[in-house]
């Protein structure tokens, strides 16, 4: 049985309804699925595929740059055409995920492997009361079956990837660009065999279908050139009765459609070059050159810790289990030979430490580019941060560069490093533990080219992990975009609870006054930034205008729900030509779309929990919930079809704004007056805190 405690102001409905068509201030375009991905076979084992595809979701990623002088404000803006989206396709749970360097970005350990460690990191890092339920989605899938867990009838999840050994792999994410309005697969260095430097001992390529996963991170345009780039899986090659890949991840560029690989460092030893990993997230053209950011492995994680390193999964329900003896021995097997490695079922868990990298690409390299380090690995007094965590090697060095932007002709690089913490300590290497803090690279004064090491790194300051009594304050903090005008945004995550909730909360710094300290998104901005409040500050554009996602209530999440969340744009400067944003507002997307209109109409299908990306012409890419012809009234929080099942979706969209000829103007969307309270089938609820456990507070660059 339904039941529905549901107030609405009648007032606010009724005048929201009488509202113009025309009141809105960004027109909400759905970008089109690419019909080869639903075309395409999934996990096979007790997985219906019509209903499977049904429940593809496509997610909107970025946004391309616009050329200088553009405005979508100004009479005659622009056509909902102009600008590419980039973005990829879920195929449920996520896995391995794809833009993590490691885990969760949660800590140094590289632990999160197993359900167990999954619902810790929920119940430490998070907080709700659905833990549980929540790491065995994420572990065995979306909709596994509660009764028979060990029937693999759930879509997606990490424990596929774990048993791909002997079952082999279906990709589950497919890298995706605009054309027009619709997506089309993004081809990556991954389904070749040439491109792989271990494919002799890794057997023959998996030619049958895709098994490996890819997402987009960035495109631009190099000297007339377009390119693409991003983060790829290997794919899988079978040998002797088992599937192996060559690595997890590797970044990508494709420069005017040729395919390029971008390796780990350059100084890194052979098992880190074969089987490490790589991660691509931004680039400039600088100095005539593609030049590519991101993080990549220098050295292997300790594979003696192989209590954390191994998961520790059950049998009985059909999970792949793994030797701990076995899993040690995995750099001697490749010391004696990578066809030893390759067919060792433990060496394909194997992890590595990683730093912030940038690769140079010039349009007519091929096959693979070694990374180059951004910075020495050293502190203030000139010490050497080791690879593992000096008191404890659970722990290893994890750094990577998320965004880059050229300030005054220079390349400008953020991202987070790791440190050694003891109190308030900052860029010290021999301290307590090892932790992530948000840093800034930045070339010297005097130098005008990017060599390996060449750039000074800055952590920067006011975002101490501890106290001055030594009690922990933050978990992490990271930098997650950078403008031409030297600002930066990011994110910190309370260690504590605050308000009830372990908020990520979100920051500006200005790197043009590098001793400053950042300012927090809070209430004394806006009262949508409410004490205790989730959020993410995903992108920033030249205009100083910040788009991410939200808490949309203020719920108790520790040890209650996941809080709704929603997109929201934060405006720091006037933009130029914009008749209804001004400097200072803050909104939720969702009230910038709303032109009043019910049912009928396009804006009212949409619900946004989550912008991704913003260029300087105003255009905005995003992810949102859809109600095909319509949520049942105007509220932030109205059902679909009165709170059915399965009958939302989630789509991609781009967010045009409504140009000054037309009038634009900001109607709020009405609120209810008290919570929804139901049992039974939920709509917006249920699958709310579905994408919630899959953000896992995490960076999508």
């Amino acid at each position: 049985m339904q039941h529905n405690t549901l107030k609405l102001s009648t007032l606010a409905i009724l005048i929201a309804g009488a509202t113009s068509a025309n009141a809105a201030v960004y027109k909400v375009v759905e970008i089109d699925a690419d019909p080869t991905v639903a075309s395409r076979d999934y996990f096979p084992e007790n997985v219906d595929q019509n209903k499977a595809r049904s429940q593809i979701e496509y997610h909107g990623q970025g946004i391309s740059p616009s050329a200088d002088g553009e405005n979508c404000f100004v009479s005659g803006g622009c056509s909902s055409d102009n600008y590419q989206v980039f973005g990829e396709s879920r195929f449920g749970a996520e896995g391995l995920r794809m833009r993590d360097v490691v885990p969760f970005i949660s800590d140094n350990y590289q632990e999160i492997n197993d359900e167990d460690r999954l619902y810790r990191y929920c119940d430490r890092n998070l907080g709700p009361n659905t833990c549980d339920t929540w790491a065995r989605s994420e572990f065995y899938g979306k909709g596994y079956n509660t009764n028979d867990i060990g029937d693999r009838s759930g879509l997606g999840g990490l424990v596929r990837e774990q048993e791909a050994w002997t079952k082999n792999f279906y990709a589950n994410s497919q890298a995706l660009l605009t054309n027009g309005n619709q997506f089309s697969v993004v081809e990556t260095f991954a389904s070749d065999s040439a491109n792989y430097s271990a494919s002799a001992a890794l057997g023959d390529l998996v030619a049958d279908r895709e098994t490996s996963n890819s997402v987009v991170t960035h495109v631009g345009d190099l000297s007339g050139q377009p390119y693409e780039l991003g983060i790829a899986s290997s794919a899988y090659f079978g040998k002797d009765g088992r599937y192996a890949r060559q690595f997890a991840k590797r970044g990508f560029v494709n420069v005017n459609s040729s395919p390029l690989s971008l390796g780990a460092v350059s100084s890194a030893n052979e098992l880190t070059k074969t089987a490490g990993q790589s991660l691509a997230f931004d680039a400039v053209e600088f100095d005539g050159k593609l030049l590519v950011v991101g993080s990549a492995s220098f050295a292997p994680s300790d594979f003696r810790d192989s209590d954390l390193k191994v998961p520790n999964n059950r049998s009985d329900r059909g999970d792949p289990t793994f030797s701990d003896s076995t899993f040690r021995e995995c750099a001697n097997l490749f010391s004696t030979s990578p066809d030893s490695f390759y067919s060792t079922k433990e060496c394909q868990l194997s992890v590595f430490a990683n730093d912030a990298v940038f690769w140079t690409v010039d349009g007519s390299s091929a096959n693979n580019a070694e990374a180059n380090l951004l910075s020495k690995r050293v502190d203030k007094n000139g010490n050497t941060y080791q690879t593992f965590d000096p008191d404890n090697n659970d722990r290893s060095y994890q750094a990577g560069a998320r965004a880059v932007a050229l300030v005054s002709g220079k390349p400008v690089v953020v991202g987070f490093t790791t440190d050694s913490v003891d109190k308030t300590s900052i860029d010290e290497a021999d301290k307590d533990y090892y932790a992530i803090r948000a840093s800034v690279w930045e070339l010297p004064d005097g130098s005008t080219t990017a060599s390996s090491e060449s750039f000074t790194r800055k952590i920067i300051p006011g975002l101490d992990i501890e106290d001055g009594g030594g009690e922990r304050k933050l978990t992490y903090s990271i930098a997650t975009d950078v403008n031409e005008n030297n600002k930066v945004i990011g994110v910190a995550k309370n260690y504590l609870v605050d308000n009830r909730s372990y908020s990520e909360r979100m920051f500006v710094y200005d790197n043009n006054n590098p001793s400053a300290s950042p300012t927090f998104l809070d209430s004394s901005i806006s009262s949508l930034f409410f004490k205790g409040a989730n959020g993410y500050a995903a992108a920033i554009n030249n205009n100083d205008q910040i788009v991410g996602r939200l808490d949309a209530e203020s719920v108790n999440q520790v040890d209650g729900r996941f809080r709704r969340q929603r997109a929201f744009t934060y405006v720091m400067s006037d933009i130029p030509g914009s008749a209804a944003l001004k400097k200072g507002d803050v909104y939720l997307l969702d009230d910038l779309t709303n032109d009043g209109v019910v049912k009928g109409d396009v804006a009212n299908q949409y619900r946004i929990f989550e912008a991704t990306g913003i260029n300087d012409a105003g255009v905005i890419s995003a992810t949102a919930y859809k109600c095909e012809g319509g949520y049942d009234d105007l509220t932030k929080e109205s059902f679909c079809q009165g709170g059915a099942s399965n009958v939302e979706r989630i789509v991609a969209v781009k967010l045009v704004p409504i140009d000054a000829a037309q009038s634009p103007s900001v109607e709020s969307r009405p609120t209810q007056e008290a919570s929804i309270e139901r049992s039974g089938g939920g709509s917006l609820g249920v699958l709310a805190l579905t994408v919630l456990g899959w953000l896992g507070f995490r960076r999508r660059k």
